[in-house]
C-alpha cells in the first residue's frame, strides 16, 4: 500500500481559486461529485490516479498536492 499523502486542502483552495464548482471539477476530472467532497472534507484518501485526474482538470502538477 502506498504511503504517498495528498494536501486536500491545497486541492479545495486551488478550486476555489478557480472558481471552479464542485461539480465542474468533478465533471471536468471525470469523477463523481460525492468523490470531490469526500477527498475536500477529509474522508478518504484518495488514490494516485484520482488525484491525477484532478491535478490535470486545475491544470496542475500532481506533485503540487503532495505532503513530503
Amino acid at each position: 500500500m502506498s504511503s504517498t499523502n495528498y494536501d486536500t486542502a491545497k486541492i479545495k483552495l486551488e478550486r476555489a481559486r478557480q472558481g471552479k464548482s464542485i461539480v465542474e471539477l468533478a465533471k471536468e476530472a471525470n469523477l463523481s461529485t460525492k468523490t470531490i467532497i469526500r477527498i475536500e472534507q477529509n474522508k478518504v484518501i484518495p488514490r494516485l490516479q484520482t488525484v491525477g485526474k484532478i491535478a490535470a482538470a486545475l491544470g496542475k502538477d500532481i506533485e503540487e498536492f503532495l505532503v513530503l
